[in-house]
């Protein structure tokens, strides 16, 4: 074996972590069988405090979501892990899990929890005892809609959003979402950048699709575009908006996740009073900055609404310091409209 490389007993198989440093191997098996190896197996690795913390404090998904990242483990591995003890479980349940979109109630469910606990290194019990008792089912339960059909969040443009055929939004979830607003000295849009941070929840995922709406104004193309390309383009000048497909560089499984990056200018329109984005599904963190050139604005708030024809909900008015920049930071927010208006004197 080359120097410097770990050495493995023969015929034991190893796991590797993302980084590509194998794992120590795990206890022998029955006789005569190889055991398999998991990273995260009792005596491993000692629990760490956060971790302790956790398992006290912490709910299902914060305790399954921080011992998969310290234990460098993807969902594919975990599958794994979990098919070589019998459990068939799929990566996008997992990765509901993980983010608490959903949680485990069924035998088969809770029997791949005690596996993700040997998996990881936990004790016995200790991700089953976070979960609770069972959810309320039927017409008594009373919950937050995890989703928004994108047509209600945008009624005005619906022929435009027909004739792009079908979205994928029940295949692609949008966990980080960072826009930067530039405000022009003229009180106008000048131009919108913007970062997305994807998560399959399907197999085979290669797009994803944006809209963009400025009021009174042409309608904007992306431009500037990383980690992804241009597909179809479908604009109406006549509402300013635009829906265009954004191509991934690398096709997700289940449970992956991507980046994209891109730039929007806008034609010239009116004074710019108001931003916001729209999410159909819970979001995990939202980051808003509007920069504004020249002049400041004399006062700017941020707020959310259930939908387009809700109440809004107006929060504490937001400090804009001297770089010109007002910042707003949401994080596990659900499906609807999230934004910052201001006034100028």
């Amino acid at each position: 074996m080359a120097s410097g490389s770990p050495s493995v007993p023969a015929g034991r198989p190893v796991d590797s972590d993302r980084t590509g440093h194998p794992s120590a191997p795990g206890p022998a098996g029955p006789a005569g069988s190889p055991a398999l190896a998991y990273p995260g197996a009792p005596g491993d690795r000692p629990i760490d405090r956060e971790l302790r913390r956790l398992l006290r404090d912490g709910t299902f998904a914060q305790v399954l979501d921080y011992a998969l990242n310290h234990r460098g483990l993807s969902l594919e591995r975990v599958q794994h892990h979990l098919a070589a003890q019998g459990v068939r479980v799929s990566r996008a349940a997992l990765s509901y899990w993980r983010h608490g979109r959903s949680r485990p109630e069924r035998a088969e469910s809770l029997r791949a929890v005690r596996g993700l606990e040997a998996v990881l290194g936990l004790p016995a019990a200790s991700l089953v005892s976070r979960l609770g008792p069972p959810r309320p089912r039927g017409r008594c339960r009373k919950a937050e809609p995890d989703a928004i059909d994108r047509r209600r969040l945008w009624p005005a443009h619906r022929p435009l959003l027909a004739a792009m055929g079908a979205l994928p939004d029940d295949r692609i979830r949008k966990l980080d979402v960072h826009e930067h607003v530039l405000v022009g000295e003229d009180h106008r849009l000048s131009s919108l950048r913007t970062r997305m941070v994807f998560e399959a929840s399907a197999d085979r995922v290669d797009r994803c699709v944006v809209l963009l709406w400025a009021e009174d104004s042409a309608a904007a193309v992306p431009s500037d575009v990383k980690y992804c390309r241009v597909g179809r383009v479908r604009a109406d000048d006549a509402t300013g908006a635009t829906v265009c497909e954004l191509l991934l560089e690398q096709r997700l499984a289940a449970g992956e996740r991507s980046v994209v990056e891109f730039t929007s200018h806008f034609p010239p329109g009116p004074e710019l009073t108001f931003y916001h984005h729209r999410f159909t599904r819970p979001i995990r963190q939202y980051v808003l900055q509007t920069e504004f050139s020249g002049r400041l604005p004399v006062s700017c708030v941020p707020f959310r609404q259930a939908g387009v024809h809700a109440p809004r909900h107006v929060g504490a008015p937001l400090w804009i310091g001297p770089s010109g920049t007002a910042h707003l930071v949401i994080t596990d927010s659900g499906p609807g409209i999230v934004g910052m208006s201001w006034e100028w004197d």
